[in-house]
């Protein structure tokens, strides 16, 4: 039986992108949702093994959300995928019952998370050259000052190779050292 994964995140995007990267693991169903109250409505569904949620949604936030799930299901895992990372919300994540708060610049972390959460590895354990793939997830436009430009990404370490996803670019590089 496939695993399934709540992806919540209000960009269309960012959940195709990370259907696509975590879909490379093992087989897994995914359910989506574009904000934080279908997310608790989705998550409460026993079938779901584990719940991705981002911070910023519309109508209730991420960690709102976590909170409510948590209540009703404090075995399943969560983790909180956001660009607004900082150590006050990794304290307060943890203290609400989120497993793992990650930035979505940092998205291999999410997946290696995610990975050691289905047994796919050890936290240990040596990596390949794949698992160290370093992906930047699309940004959200919402969030961008006037002007700036979601396609541009930040220069990584190694060889970069675009990757495009439905109308959304996503930048892979490979760690070479």
């Amino acid at each position: 039986m496939p695993v399934r994964i709540l992806i919540a995140d209000d960009n269309a995007g960012v959940r195709r992108a990370l259907t696509q990267l975590l879909s490379d693991i093992r087989p897994i169903e995914f359910s989506e949702t574009e904000n934080g109250r279908d997310a608790v409505a989705k998550a409460l569904d026993p079938g779901v093994d584990l719940a991705i949620l981002d911070l910023a949604m519309p109508v209730m936030d991420g960690l709102s959300a976590a909170r409510e799930i948590l209540k009703v299901r404090p075995e399943l895992p969560v983790f909180l995928c956001t660009m607004h990372w900082s150590p006050h919300l990794e304290l307060e994540a943890k203290a609400s019952g989120i497993r793992k708060v990650v930035s979505k610049a940092q998205s291999s972390i999410l997946i290696s998370a995610v990975r050691q959460l289905l047994g796919e590895e050890s936290p240990s354990s040596e990596q390949t050259d794949e698992h160290n793939a370093s992906v930047s997830l699309p940004r959200n436009p919402t969030l961008l000052p006037a002007g700036a430009n979601s396609a541009s990404q930040q220069p990584g370490k190694g060889n970069s190779v675009q990757k495009t996803l439905g109308e959304q670019d996503v930048t892979k590089t490979r760690r070479t050292g």
